[in-house]
């Protein structure tokens, strides 16, 4: 049988592919969308359309992608995500039994949990990877992590930092590479990850861009409860900005990125509740993406300023504070 794992490309993403991959078996296949879609291009669609089993990692994959999977696969789905049930689907996912998100905070939790393992480096930095600094306000994994870390001799801030090496693969859209490091962190420890010479250099580089940006609050507009932040860049450093801003004032926080070739990239941080935002954006025919509190878009340019304008009034109409 044909197995093909595709994963989210992010450090939980990754982790997760890894912990299948070591729990199904080495005869799989793994691959990421185009990195910054949330969807499958129909080139991916054709090249997927040889397996036999599909499993699909913490990435909420739009419902017709995973009907034109089912047409030849079965579809297994690991996630952490909101989802609706899925006809003809196996979906681990506890959100869909009513669990709430801060006992699974990353789809390695839930594949841990599911596959009955230890609490160990991939499952850890899953967590922290998703959630950063904010994990430790979580008083259940607040202990998991000091546990982990006084077990392991190490600190929280080699986790996060661990989180950024492997995540800049992904933000200097290095696709081939995000796809190769399930395979690596196998036989990786904390200290192989925090010494990768690659990945510090690559680390170098987005610190810098992400501060420039982070720092210049001229540039910022305020609109209401919401800012809004206009960027230009070809590296996918959109999630990491509105998290630092979000994190950092307090406010709902909306980052549109017109450095890309033929789309804008939206990304939204709230403390509202986004998922009605979620299906109203699918009802105007845009990928959309997320979980509770944050959500990316993908949009056509000549469309930028009507999702901008409809997301930012949504923010304000729904906000719940």
């Amino acid at each position: 049988m044909s197995m093909l794992l595709i994963h989210h490309w992010d450090t939980d993403g990754i982790c997760s592919a890894s912990m299948v991959i070591e729990e199904i078996g080495e005869e799989i296949d793994n691959m990421v969308p185009f990195i910054g879609n949330y969807f499958l291009t129909e080139e991916e669609k054709e090249m997927c359309s040889g397996y036999d089993k599909i499993y699909i990692v913490d990435l909420a994959l739009p419902e017709e992608d995973i009907a034109s999977l089912l047409k030849h696969a079965r579809v297994t789905i690991f996630d952490h995500h909101l989802y609706r049930p899925i006809e003809g689907v196996e979906l681990i996912n506890p959100l869909t039994r009513g669990e709430e998100q801060y006992r699974h905070p990353s789809t390695t939790w839930v594949l841990k949990e599911h596959f009955g393992r230890k609490v160990d480096l991939l499952a850890v930095l899953g967590v922290v990877g998703d959630n950063e600094e904010r994990i430790m306000e979580n008083r259940i994994f607040r202990k998991v992590i000091e546990r982990f870390c006084k077990r392991e001799k190490i600190r929280f801030e080699d986790l996060l930092r661990a989180v950024h090496l492997i995540d800049s693969n992904y933000k200097l859209n290095m696709k081939k590479e995000v796809e190769k490091i399930p395979w690596l962190l196998r036989d990786m420890d904390i200290k192989d990850i925090l010494e990768h010479p690659v990945w510090n250099r690559n680390n170098e580089i987005l610190e810098k861009e992400i501060q420039e940006i982070v720092s210049n609050e001229d540039a910022w507009i305020k609109k209401g409860k919401t800012l809004i932040i206009e960027i230009n860049t070809t590296h996918n450093i959109i999630s990491s900005i509105a998290r630092k801003i979000a994190w950092s004032t307090g406010m709902d926080t909306v980052v549109m990125n017109r450095g890309l070739n033929r789309h804008v990239q939206i990304y939204v941080r709230s403390k509202n509740n986004l998922t009605r935002l979620i299906d109203l954006l699918k009802e105007k025919n845009l990928k959309a993406g997320g979980k509770r509190d944050v959500v990316g878009i993908l949009a056509e340019r000549e469309r930028a300023e009507e999702i901008l304008e409809f997301v930012v009034n949504f923010l304000e109409k729904n906000d719940e504070r």
